[in-house]
């Protein structure tokens, strides 16, 4: 065998490797990709933010929220949600701010209580998919843990998916 089989026969060795191993990563499950538990729609009907002293966007800030659940986009109310945000940290007037997020969802005679730290312009809702920490329940969810994760679909629209930990 001359060096230039045994060179191309080791590039298409080499290619054949780097095609299985790339068809292997691709059709790896991800986490992100984990089917989710519990999918439910939220509806904002309200939303106000209470300056909190020093006018304009300052620490201390509250945003309070709340609206309806779905079990479909735009459905039939089965329960309720509210929001408390407090800004925590003001990167500059009018700019990105993180604020402390407590969501509490009513549906079925319990509650799923959830908390967060979120990153959004200041004034406006959240615009970017975001992890909640689940941090408990009450009634049908009560003990319940894991993570929510919400998803924008609009300004006053979200969709949140529970992936509840044993």
């Amino acid at each position: 065998m001359n060096s230039s089989s045994t060179l191309r026969t080791v590039i298409a060795l080499a290619a054949a490797s780097f095609i299985a191993a790339g068809t292997a990563f691709i059709a790896a499950p991800s986490a992100s990709a984990a089917k989710a538990d519990l999918v439910w729609y939220f509806d904002r009907t309200f939303r106000e933010v209470i300056d909190g002293g020093v006018p304009g966007n300052s620490h201390g800030d509250i945003t309070v929220t709340n609206g309806n659940v779905s079990e479909v986009r735009g459905g039939k109310s089965v329960g309720s949600y509210a929001t408390s945000q407090v800004s925590v940290r003001v990167l500059i007037p009018g700019g990105r701010e993180d604020r402390k997020t407590d969501i509490g969802i009513q549906v079925d005679g319990g509650v799923i209580y959830t908390t967060a730290i979120l990153a959004a312009n200041a004034g406006t809702p959240p615009t970017k998919t975001s992890a909640h920490a689940i941090i408990g329940g009450t009634g049908k969810y009560s003990g319940v843990s894991g993570e929510m994760i919400l998803k924008p679909l609009s300004a006053s629209r979200y969709k949140v998916s529970f992936f509840f930990v044993d």
